[in-house]
């Protein structure tokens, strides 16, 4: 993603309810060139279809948000996206990748060959 994929991006994430619209062009805007981003978007006829954010640590690969855009979905987007950023997370020798997900969303990577670790994600809000 690039700083003029960002207006298309957000509305994707707070179209599907994953986030506030509330001042996240900045938010993006002060991460987007951090070495460890990860923020893709997927384009279907020069239109922006899909998002991806995420971060690497070294090791893994974490998986904040994930959208496809309102009326796109079921054309094989995330299967695409996630593709993108198993090769992204494989080129820069990272061993796994780990999503934040609803649970309505958990039969999709389940299909995609992810899979309950055992461990706790835990959440604290400030």
């Amino acid at each position: 993603m690039i700083h003029d994929d960002l207006e298309a991006a957000c509305r994707i994430l707070v179209d599907q309810g994953l986030c506030s619209g509330e001042g996240l062009p900045l938010r993006l805007s002060a991460t987007l060139d951090m070495a460890n981003s990860d923020y893709l978007v997927t384009e279907e006829n020069g239109t922006i279809v899909g998002v991806t954010l995420s971060v690497f640590d070294g090791f893994s690969s974490f998986v904040s948000h994930m959208a496809v855009a309102p009326g796109a979905e079921r054309r094989h987007i995330g299967r695409q996206m996630i593709d993108d950023l198993v090769r992204r997370t494989r080129e820069r020798g990272g061993k796994n990748i780990v999503v934040a997900s609803w649970l309505s969303a958990a039969g999709f990577y389940y299909s995609m060959d992810f899979r309950m670790p055992g461990a706790v994600f835990l959440v604290r809000d400030v």
